[in-house]
């Protein structure tokens, strides 16, 4: 069982790969928790080549952010919210943490239930909340024994999702048509209801990773591999997990009819044979696709309260997960829509900040970022008691007026109408926020941070009384010497 936390990663623990960095990335979304995201854009009233260019536009949009944010992680050595210390403060990157985990909440509950509902569509009848409970403490486990078990379950759930997928275009082949459509757009028109599709089926889903992917990229060491194989392998794991079951949720929605409900629909048209493959990749895929969050929120809430082990963490917020869940389960649908387009447009902003701050900086003092985590203060990090409040600014004030031009079936900002009618809301936080990052914060130098590949002692960190310094030593050497 893995009891590491967000400390920094020793160099001897540093040895994943890309590639398997990708299959983590890929293996955990090929699930039919993830091709639910393909069939809300059938449900908004688009045909299938207006789902396909929205899926696409939108994964490729957002991986231009998450790509390079998968070099925090792999240049500190600790996740990505706490290296978002540099920009935000040691204190101020707690922000980041609650995105995170509010980011993982909503994922988990949607793996979940899609477990659930794939269990009661096929088999029949039962207590749909005991099947949730028992798949919860099924994917609670995974995530409690770690990133190495993690690991190896997804190597074989991509094969066994790969047949599923194969299998279930054969079984709906001859119902497949490219015209047909749910019914009237959700939205004014064809473009604002694209608009929305890109959002929801596309740019939420690698955004939806920002905050974790250093949870995974910190086990690649900067010693072995090049930062541009990790950009790569983050990229080509994340758009073909995210892409592929889309695609293949809104290609079973329009063969099976789904306008109204997703698995009840499609396990009601498939052909008796195919109903076996539902059931494994509703509760197989499920294990993947809800156990990479819920190891995240594992890490956040240890992130946030260091007295809170990563395993105690991580059973707490899978119970906070299965409250979410019951809460939201009878109008999923509109859950689901909403959860998204709000969380993409306050994560967009914290995205472009921390890559804004990455790209002027590229190194980290591995040592101050552990700060707020040992209790003490002071640090290149510091900045205003532990919070650098231009960075929060910039972040809160594009949060804001994104969600005021946010627009989606349960809510219009007021700002919708000054931007035609059209919701870019992501675009307007996005920029708002770099924009007055980089004016706010203007690029100062800086005194170079120490290699993180030799021992040292940084001086303006304060560490708490009857703290010995020999045993701050000694952690250095065993976290930094390669």
């Amino acid at each position: 069982m893995e009891t590491h936390g967000v400390a920094s990663m020793p160099e001897h623990r540093r040895t994943t790969r890309p590639r398997t960095v990708a299959a983590v990335l890929a293996g955990s979304n090929l699930s039919l928790s993830a091709s639910v995201f393909g069939w809300l854009p059938v449900t908004y009233g688009l045909s299938w080549w207006q789902v396909v260019t929205a899926t696409i536009a939108g994964t490729v949009l957002g991986l231009l952010m998450a790509a390079p944010l998968a070099l925090l992680g792999y240049r500190s050595g600790t996740s990505s919210t706490v290296a978002s210390g540099a920009f935000f403060g040691v204190r101020g990157r707690l922000l980041s943490s609650a995105i995170g985990m509010v980011l993982s909440l909503g994922y988990v509950a949607v793996a979940v239930w899609t477990a659930g509902e794939a269990v009661v569509a096929v088999v029949g009848g039962g207590d749909q909340p005991l099947v949730h409970l028992a798949i919860a403490l099924v994917v609670t486990g995974l995530a409690v024994f770690g990133f190495d078990v993690l690991t190896r379950l997804n190597r074989w759930l991509i094969p066994v999702m790969a047949v599923t997928f194969t299998f279930g275009v054969v079984a709906f082949w001859d119902d497949f048509d490219v015209t047909w459509t749910a019914g009237p757009y959700v939205m004014d028109g064809a473009a604002g209801t694209w608009i929305l599709a890109l959002v929801t089926a596309g740019l939420s889903g690698p955004v939806a990773y920002v905050t974790m992917l250093g949870d995974f990229t910190r086990y690649v060491s900067p010693l072995r591999h090049r930062p541009g194989a990790v950009m790569t392998a983050t990229a080509a794991g994340l758009f073909c997990g995210l892409v592929v079951p889309a695609l293949f949720g809104a290609f079973l929605a329009i063969a099976a009819r789904a306008g109204e409900s997703y698995l009840p629909a499609v396990v009601a048209a498939a052909p008796g044979w195919y109903a076996p493959f539902i059931l494994a990749g509703g509760v197989l895929g499920s294990l993947g696709a809800a156990g990479v969050p819920l190891y995240n929120m594992g890490l956040e809430l240890h992130g946030m309260w260091p007295r809170l082990s990563r395993v105690t963490g991580t059973t707490l917020v899978a119970a906070a997960t299965l409250g979410l869940l019951f809460l939201g389960r009878h109008t999923m649908q509109d859950a689901v829509t909403g959860f998204v387009v709000v969380l993409t447009v306050v994560t967009v902003p914290w995205a472009v900040i921390a890559l804004i701050g990455h790209l002027r900086s590229g190194g980290y003092d591995v040592r101050d970022l552990q700060v707020h985590r040992k209790g003490g203060t002071g640090g290149r990090y510091w900045f205003t008691g532990g919070w650098n409040r231009p960075a929060l600014l910039a972040w809160l004030a594009g949060a804001a007026v994104g969600l005021l031009d946010a627009d989606s079936t349960f809510y219009t900002g007021p700002l919708v109408l000054l931007t035609g009618g059209y919701d870019v809301s992501y675009l307007l936080a996005g920029a708002l926020s770099g924009g007055l990052y980089i004016m706010l914060s203007p690029r100062e130098k800086q005194e170079p941070v120490p290699d993180w590949r030799q021992v040292y002692y940084w001086p303006a960190v304060r560490l708490p009384e009857g703290k010995p310094e020999t045993g701050e030593r000694q952690h250095a050497v065993a976290t930094l010497e390669p």
